[in-house]
């Protein structure tokens, strides 16, 4: 008689882009530090990957410019990615935090931003673009927190955000309202156990 594998055994179905996505997303919801630079290149990055996804190529991105169904905000969204990247300087950095893994990291210094990156956030970003899961980024719709979508339509990091969410809709409130005067009815009535 063979033995059941064990559920803990069989890896975790993994998602594309899961792993730099899940390596953003902690160091955004990091309250310690100041996303505000990396937030502002991911709404650029996610932007432009709109845009870039839904006409599929060059020739038709341009052809939806020429025919002014291309927003302009798309083109500013690209040209401000592209200067972004561009500005960036890299340096050489011990950091203590990634030691016994990556002796040297490097760290990105833009002229604009006041902050120093590290060079793995960037890259996260990048790879999340090369993978096509830039947009799987998003943040909570309930508490605001960074999280990544395993679907397209998650808007939620978990189920009690979803539930704490919808049970808060005055759809929901008086669905519920008639539900519990028709319950409180019947206990009354005695037909209840």
């Amino acid at each position: 008689m063979s033995k059941k594998a064990s559920q803990w055994l069989i890896p975790q179905k993994q998602f594309e882009g899961q792993k730099p996505g899940k390596s953003l997303v902690k160091w955004l919801n990091d309250p310690r530090l100041d996303p505000k630079f990396l937030e502002k290149l991911l709404f650029e990055a996610q932007a432009v990957f709109r845009g870039a996804v839904q006409y599929g190529n060059l020739e038709k991105l341009n052809v939806a410019r020429n025919q002014k169904k291309l927003p302009p905000a798309f083109w500013d969204s690209y040209t401000r990615l592209n200067d972004t990247l561009a500005a960036f300087t890299y340096a050489p950095q011990i950091d203590l935090q990634e030691f016994p893994e990556e002796r040297v990291s490097w760290i990105l210094v833009a002229e604009k931003s006041p902050i120093a990156l590290l060079s793995v956030q960037v890259r996260c970003v990048l790879q999340l673009i090369e993978q096509g899961a830039i947009l799987k980024i998003r943040r909570c719709q309930q508490c605001k927190v960074w999280f990544f979508a395993r679907s397209s339509n998650q808007e939620y990091c978990k189920t009690s955000c979803r539930i704490k969410h919808l049970t808060g809709t005055e759809k929901f409130k008086k669905h519920r309202r008639e539900f519990m005067r028709k319950y409180n009815k019947l206990q009354k009535s005695g037909k209840v156990k």
